[in-house]
């Protein structure tokens, strides 16, 4: 398609993106929004952004790039213990692009939109030199007494986390044909994680109730419990038994495709889980698990955490320490 067959920029906005903008945005026709507080409330504001081919790849569904863009903000604001009202949109297109990917991307937008209760709110369109950037600043309300840190576990607080570990790094590796073996459903159901995630968002309020800390699961699940030890000063010892996987992840450590060892290592280092973790004070766990169990989220206690500098160690068979070449997703 030729540039003057294409939509200008405001075109673009006004079809696809205005009809998900909300009170207060001007259907994106102004250069901000004005945003309303509910009294007593704070706004939690967290910006991530996904990019091709680090996050996503040439010819995935754009539909699912657009979730997996809002939701991987989502899940960084009910780890803060926040309810999300909005967010804004800078979405970079490469000299490719083309309208049916557009419509698509909106559509995906505008389903999450609806399932979360949120508004778009503006944001920016520009152009790449690549493949597409797309960069979401979302927002959320909750009681300023609420928050929940990185920075402020206890000695003796119990470590959770929500949901199963690994399926996105490993649904990766199912999309690229890597995992052979698997079965047709199987295959399916982890390479739908890898494209669009499932954070626990109406988990939030129990995060602001009971956590004396919180952060989300995207780099990697040895990596991120590393940042949220070594901001709150405690050390953690793990079994490797003891981190909830799923019945797929459980089938491809057990298959031919890859070594356990490997596959295990992936499933907790590669990253994109997007799940919840957290400390309870011991007080409180009685509590949250009488709540916690009403919901439709699964937790799961890792134990104890005790005074320290940030030091994780992950034990296999006989308490014996694993090595992994990394424990995280790394940038640079």
């Amino acid at each position: 398609m030729s540039d003057k067959k294409r939509l200008g920029e405001f075109e673009l906005i006004e079809r696809f993106f205005a009809p998900l903008s909300g009170e207060g945005a001007f259907g994106l026709k102004d250069d901000a929004a004005l945003l309303k507080v509910t009294p007593g409330k704070a706004l939690v504001v967290t910006q991530d952004a996904i990019a091709e081919p680090i996050h996503f790849l040439p010819g995935n569904p754009p539909d699912t790039i657009a979730k997996k863009a809002l939701r991987v903000n989502l899940s960084d604001l009910a780890a803060k213990g926040a309810v999300p009202t909005g967010f804004s949109l800078a979405l970079g297109l490469g000299e490719e692009w083309r309208e049916d990917w557009l419509e698509a991307f909106a559509r995906g937008l505008a389903e999450d939109c609806r399932q979360y209760g949120l508004k778009l709110n503006g944001g920016d369109t520009f152009r790449t030199g690549g493949g597409p950037v797309v960069s979401i600043t979302a927002w959320g309300e909750i009681d300023p007494d609420h928050y929940r840190s990185r920075l402020t576990a206890q000695t003796g607080d119990r470590l959770f986390v929500t949901g199963t570990i690994g399926e996105g790094a490993l649904g990766l590796l199912a999309h690229a044909g890597k995992l052979p073996s698997l079965s047709p459903e199987t295959g399916a159901a982890m390479e739908r994680r890898y494209f669009v995630p499932e954070p626990p968002v109406a988990f939030a309020p129990l995060i602001a109730e009971f956590a004396s800390s919180s952060m989300d699961i995207s780099d990697g699940f040895i990596g991120d419990l590393e940042k949220l030890a070594a901001a709150s000063g405690f050390d953690a010892e793990i079994a490797a038994g003891d981190i909830p996987l799923s019945p797929e992840v459980r089938e491809i450590l057990s298959g031919a495709d890859i070594p356990a060892e490997k596959a295990l290592e992936t499933a907790l280092t590669g990253g994109d889980d997007y799940q919840l973790l957290f400390t309870v004070p011991e007080s409180h766990v009685a509590s949250f698990l009488e709540k916690a169990q009403k919901t439709e989220f699964a937790v799961t206690s890792l134990g104890t955490v005790r005074q320290g500098d940030g030091k994780v160690v992950i034990l296999g068979d006989n308490r014996v320490p694993l090595g992994f070449a990394s424990t995280s997703w790394h940038h640079f």
